[in-house]
């Protein structure tokens, strides 16, 4: 797995038994692990994975959103749900005291899906929530989140030669090149920079603070070279 950023925010164990403790729970240990290696932050731009949350199901406990007939949950236990990540889209990963696995909460769906294989690596079960929810497989990334960003716009004719002359200005450290946009990241700036080839030919660049002499140096390639 690359990654974006050398500024992980992990948690460390003392941090993790207190929050165990708060919530009176147990966390998977994949789930553990991965906190304590990486921290919180976005795997494969689509899956946010986040330190637990304790509350927000609380606001949803009364509502109807999903079915509760053959639910890994009961209605009076969505309260006591614990978030430790989401889609971008809005999909809610949690876990439960009572249950083993992870439990999703569709947005748009009514039926609660659990993954109940609480053993295997974090990431597989990542992968396989990505997989329902999205039909595809995600790109083995993770970013750490806390990143400053800046978007601009190329007015030049050809992006593909505007690619081409980034990509050979700034050699990439993991590379994600598609039909629809081309991002080339950069650990020296601690994150990348997505071209695309729709929306008008917008130029985003993602970074951290600790890179941002280099950001620096990345901006005024693109504004010289029709970006503004």
């Amino acid at each position: 797995m690359y990654i974006t950023s050398t500024q992980l925010q992990v948690f460390s164990e003392h941090d993790l038994v207190s929050l165990e403790q708060q919530g009176h729970v147990k966390f998977p240990q994949p789930y553990r692990d991965f906190l304590k290696t990486y921290g919180g932050g976005t795997y494969g731009g689509a899956i946010c994975i986040n330190g637990p949350d304790f509350n927000l199901l609380k606001q949803y406990a009364e509502e109807d959103f999903w079915e509760y007939d053959n639910s890994p949950i009961k209605r009076e236990q969505m309260k006591e749900c614990i978030v430790i990540g989401n889609s971008i889209d809005g999909d809610y990963i949690t876990i439960h005291p009572a249950v083993r696995g992870y439990i999703l909460l569709p947005r748009g769906s009514e039926r609660i899906e659990l993954f109940a294989d609480d053993t295997e690596d974090f990431l597989c079960t990542i992968n396989k929530i990505a997989a329902f929810l999205y039909n595809e497989e995600l790109e083995d990334y993770f970013d750490p989140g806390g990143n400053d960003h800046l978007f601009l716009h190329y007015s030049g004719k050809n992006v593909e030669e505007l690619i081409r002359r980034f990509q050979a200005a700034f050699p990439s450290d993991f590379l994600i090149d598609n039909e629809y946009a081309c991002s080339v990241f950069l650990l020296r700036m601690g994150g990348h920079v997505r071209i695309s080839r729709s929306r008008g030919f917008e130029v985003a660049v993602f970074y951290s603070k600790y890179g941002a002499e280099f950001f620096e140096t990345v901006k005024n390639f693109l504004c010289e070279n029709g970006c503004a």
